[in-house]
């Protein structure tokens, strides 16, 4: 049985012009305290990614977003990721040969052997600052250019220097409301 796959939210100041990324500090197991990754976790049983996504980022920050395009993995061969929106659509030559709702080849392979689905995001309006619970021992709002010199836990730091490089792109914003509750 394959393990179960993630979700993360690459949560960013704004979706038009992105500045700063929120960085979530681990506060468990030990080994990983006080290392880097993005907000997120393990999705349900028969629950849809965006969904599990909301979900997580309610339980872990205790506040919504409004979900932008999708982060995907490069392809292989490939030298850089690609960005999708929720649809499917993409703006890569692999763009949309898997559904971006479903764990595919789009998604990043991460440990133990799981996958892990990344979207862009923003705290949604109206929505409180995202706080760190029991998941985290500290949140930081880290400007896009300092990003990588945090201490990533695994196979993070690759979806971190994807999530900069779509920053640099411009619109992250699908359309519609993409708001979680």
């Amino acid at each position: 049985m394959n393990p179960r796959p993630v979700v993360a939210a690459a949560i960013v100041d704004s979706l038009r012009a992105p500045t700063r990324l929120l960085c979530a500090a681990r506060a468990y197991p030990p080994q990983l305290r006080g290392r880097y990754e993005l907000p997120g976790g393990k999705l349900e049983h028969g629950e849809a990614p965006l969904e599990g996504l909301a979900r997580e980022i309610r339980e872990e920050l205790s506040t919504a977003i409004r979900v932008g395009e999708q982060v995907r993995a490069p392809s292989p061969g490939a030298g850089d990721a690609r960005r999708v929106g929720a649809d499917g659509a993409g703006d890569g030559p692999s763009a949309g040969a898997d559904s971006a709702a479903s764990p595919g080849p789009s998604w990043w392979p991460i440990l133990q052997g799981r996958v892990m689905g990344v979207w862009l995001a923003e705290v949604a309006p109206g929505s409180p600052a995202p706080t760190a619970g029991g998941s985290h021992c500290s949140l930081e709002w880290v400007p896009l250019d300092r990003v990588e010199a945090l201490d990533w836990i695994g196979h993070d730091l690759d979806v971190v220097r994807a999530v900069v490089g779509a920053c640099g792109e411009a619109p992250l914003a699908t359309d519609g409301p993409g708001l979680s509750e």
